[in-house]
């Protein structure tokens, strides 16, 4: 059996989780890595502050956490939400919590974009700790679910980031995931595992440490790091199977081998997943990005890649999909 851990006395079945990636993980890649064994998922990153204006996409994505079906799998779901207002924030939970299903409120600090920085919001908050730890406080008493974050480990440069996650405990928040890098190193370059260890040590909750994870390098990272979970990115886009090889890997099993006809069979499942909550255009168009990254690694993809971004519909996919198999046998 997988080792296990917990967030607020709710067990999470293993220690393999994915991360919250705007334009990703809606709730086809939910689905897909529940389906493929994550033991905890993330929706995108939901801004309060379009909620509060009653944006129709905001509510569309809300009542899309209702077709995430966990309900054999176990899977836990954490909404993660942003802004950099208080009162927006704070107004925003009930709405939250009246719209969709989840698990767990996840506030986002760590966040680079330009246009969430703008919004003082995301990895701004780190120079915004006073109010920081002001708001939490308010946001674990309103809150029916616990309250987590996910967090950078600075702005510009490493901050006291020890000091600052025992603060954190201190307001109420049940779990954090550590992005091993600051804002300004953004995804690239080594990250700091080291000090994912120095916080790990230094709190009580749950620790989730999260940057440059996959199927490779999880266990090395869960020793250097003595995390209670790891946070699976980018490797989870176009090879969701991410979960089921790092739950072979620690349970002794063989990782059974990736093949283009396997690719392809999952690439069909998130189709189905995604053009069951989406219209045809916005759901044509992100699969567009996501469909090619099935074919990453095989040799001879390059006519089906150029057909695959040329696709309008389900029907264009499945179809470029189907002739590429039966040219291929």
């Amino acid at each position: 059996m997988p080792k296990t851990f917990s967030i607020a006395g709710i067990e999470i079945k293993n220690r393999y989780v994915l991360a919250p990636l705007a334009g990703f993980t809606d709730h086809s890649l939910r689905q897909l890595s529940s389906d493929m064994g994550a033991g905890m998922v993330y929706t995108e990153m939901e801004s309060c502050e379009s909620l509060i204006h009653n944006s129709s996409a905001t509510w569309d994505d809300l009542k899309n956490t209702y077709k995430d079906d966990f309900s054999k799998s176990g899977t836990k779901l954490a909404l993660q939400i942003f802004g950099g207002k208080q009162d927006s924030i704070l107004q925003s939970i009930p709405l939250f919590e009246s719209g969709a299903r989840y698990d767990f409120l996840d506030f986002n600090v760590g966040c680079p974009v330009p246009k969430v920085m703008r919004q003082k919001a995301g990895s701004y908050w780190l120079n915004r700790l006073d109010e920081l730890y002001s708001l939490l406080e308010r946001m674990v008493s309103i809150s029916r679910k616990p309250v987590i974050i996910k967090i950078r480990i600075g702005f510009d440069e490493i901050m006291d980031v020890k000091h600052v996650c025992r603060k954190l405990e201190a307001c109420g928040v049940k779990a954090i995931a550590v992005h091993g890098r600051t804002r300004k190193e953004g995804f690239s370059g080594s990250v700091h595992y080291d000090v994912i260890r120095e916080i790990k040590e230094s709190v009580s909750i749950p620790i989730i440490a999260n940057g440059a994870i996959d199927e490779t390098n999880f266990l090395d990272v869960l020793e250097k790091t003595k995390a209670d979970a790891v946070m699976v990115g980018q490797r989870a886009v176009g090879y969701p199977k991410v979960f089921k090889d790092m739950l072979d890997i620690e349970e002794g099993r063989p990782v059974e081998k990736n093949t283009i006809e396997s690719q392809i069979a999952l690439l069909k499942r998130h189709l189905d997943y995604i053009f069951d909550c989406k219209e045809e255009k916005p759901a044509s168009d992100i699969m567009r990005g996501i469909s090619v990254r099935y074919l990453k690694g095989f040799d001879n993809t390059k006519a089906l890649r150029l057909a695959l971004v040329q696709s309008h519909s389900k029907e264009d996919y499945l179809r470029n999909l189907d002739a590429f198999l039966t040219d291929k046998n």
